[in-house]
């Protein structure tokens, strides 16, 4: 791909992020209605159950075409599947600018897709599914092997450390205030981010996740049923923005902490 043209390669990289964010829509659904991942291989509406045509399918496009409505039943389609599409293509986008073709770009846009999956799902259910956690450590660790940042005994490193402090504070909020504060959910994720950037970049991921959940904390304690300071909102969804802002930037940010 290295001799292929800029504006062909944006364009194979926005329709691979729209591909695989459309793919992302159906493991979200699929696993939070607890149903098989392949079978039926063709996607269906979930109120009505009807086979979708290619056409009904495509991402984006078909959502605006169909006006959020499902062809058969007129069942509306969460606007939410869009939002995954594209946030698949963007991250598929900035990951293009800033690598360029290469193994890198490819990578990083599985694991990105695979966080976007989760925190969708983290956001609705407050769990995060092994598949996405334990399956992205095992690609992230052997994709170490690969890359040249941040190398496989960083990568082990990160990983380890990564979901062992966020063992010792879960457990440590356990026995302190006798309830779960940090879901075994986040340390598994922890294990995968930590593969993804490395133990140098760990401080990144833990200072976007919590400046960002914070913020987010705000619009929690606002909505309808709140329960004040004891609401409980999702914090994978913030470590895995922390994890992609260091694909991105991390270099910048860590100079710019002077670590």
């Amino acid at each position: 791909m290295e001799s292929m043209p800029g504006w062909l390669f944006f364009l194979v990289a926005g329709v691979a992020g729209l591909e695989l964010g459309g793919m992302a829509t159906i493991f979200i659904q699929r696993w939070i209605d607890e149903r098989p991942m392949l079978k039926p291989l063709r996607s269906a509406c979930p109120s009505c159950g009807h086979t979708l045509s290619w056409r009904d399918t495509i991402p984006v496009v078909s959502f605006f075409v169909l006006k959020g409505r499902c062809r058969h039943c007129d069942a509306p389609i969460g606007g939410q599947y869009m939002l995954v599409e594209l946030s698949c293509m963007a991250w598929s986008l900035a990951l293009a600018h800033h690598f360029g073709p290469g193994p890198e770009w490819g990578i990083y846009l599985v694991l990105g897709v695979m966080l976007v999956a989760g925190s969708f799902i983290d956001f609705e259910t407050m769990m995060l599914p092994d598949r996405v956690t334990l399956g992205g450590a095992v690609l992230a660790l052997a994709a170490a092997l690969i890359l040249p940042e941040p190398g496989w005994l960083d990568s082990m490193a990160g990983a380890a450390c990564g979901a062992g402090f966020f063992w010792l504070v879960q457990h440590a909020y356990r026995l302190w205030r006798k309830e779960e504060g940090i879901g075994t959910g986040d340390v598994k994720l922890m294990l995968m981010i930590g593969a993804v950037t490395g133990l140098t970049g760990l401080p990144v991921v833990i200072l976007a996740a919590a400046a960002t959940s914070g913020a987010a904390c705000a619009v929690y304690l606002l909505r309808p049923g709140s329960k004040g300071l004891r609401t409980r909102i999702p914090f994978g969804p913030f470590l895995s923005l922390g994890c992609m802002l260091h694909i991105l930037y991390g270099q910048h940010i860590l100079r710019w902490l002077g670590l």
